[in-house]
Formats: structure tokens, sequence, C-alpha cells
């Protein structure tokens, strides 16, 4: 994992700006992530870059998550964000494998949505996954 993580950055950051392209935008669909987060129900070795793809896009986006829920409770405190964004109620102590796998079975469970942005498609399925309480 470590191997594709520096590979990673070194992509990024011999890459000109300039040639950004769709998947730099968060422009996987769900079709394209679903390959790579199937992968991160195996346990084959081989299989680490697609599920470093996964686990950093679940990673990737709870933390954009996070930081928008801090800025904006900060920036709009007499804003209930829960009525702008709405919430996620993931427990705190739910690995990343276990996002992964709540995703992959929102994804197979939702094959008509595969087209759309996975970005759209994972907050779905964690709010399937881990309702808030009412």
């Amino acid at each position: 994992m470590r191997t594709a993580l520096i590979l990673g950055w070194l992509l990024l950051s011999i890459a000109p700006a300039y040639s950004a392209g769709p998947w730099y935008r968060g422009g996987f669909t769900g079709k394209e992530i679903l390959e790579h987060c199937k992968e991160s129900l195996n346990t084959d070795p081989v299989k680490d870059f697609n599920r470093g793809i996964c686990v950093g896009f679940i990673d990737g986006f709870a933390a954009g998550h996070f930081v928008a829920e801090t800025y904006h409770a900060f920036h709009h405190r007499d804003e209930k964000l829960e009525d702008i964004y709405g919430h996620l109620c993931v427990p705190e102590n739910t690995s990343r494998g276990q996002m992964a796998r709540a995703f992959v079975q929102f994804l197979q469970s939702h094959q008509d949505k595969l087209q759309l942005p996975a970005a759209l498609l994972i907050e779905d399925a964690l709010r399937e996954a881990y309702p808030c309480p009412k």
C-alpha cells in the first residue's frame, strides 16, 4: 500500500496542472469506483493498488466532509448544517474497510446509478448503511 501511495504522489507531483483531467476533479463514476472497491473485499496482495484507490477515495471523501462541516459550523453558526447539507452518522469506530464494504453493497444494489459520479454515490451509501438516529 505504501508503494501505491508513493507512486500516486509521484504522479501527482510531476503532472503539469493544465493536464488535470476529470479524475482530478473527482470524476470516478460509480462503475469505475466499484471495480476498485470490489478489490477491497479481497485479501490478495496483488490487488493492493485497487484497494488503495478505493480506501483513499473513501478517506478523502470523509476528510472533505469533515472539513466542510467544521468550516460551515465555524463561519455560519446561526445556520443548522443538517438543514443545508445533511449529516453523516458513521460511527466513530467504523473502519475504512467496513465503509468500503457498505459502498460496494450499495453500488451492487443500485446498478441503475453506476453512471453517476462516485462522489455523490458514496454519500448516499454511507447514509443508507449508517442512518442517523431520529
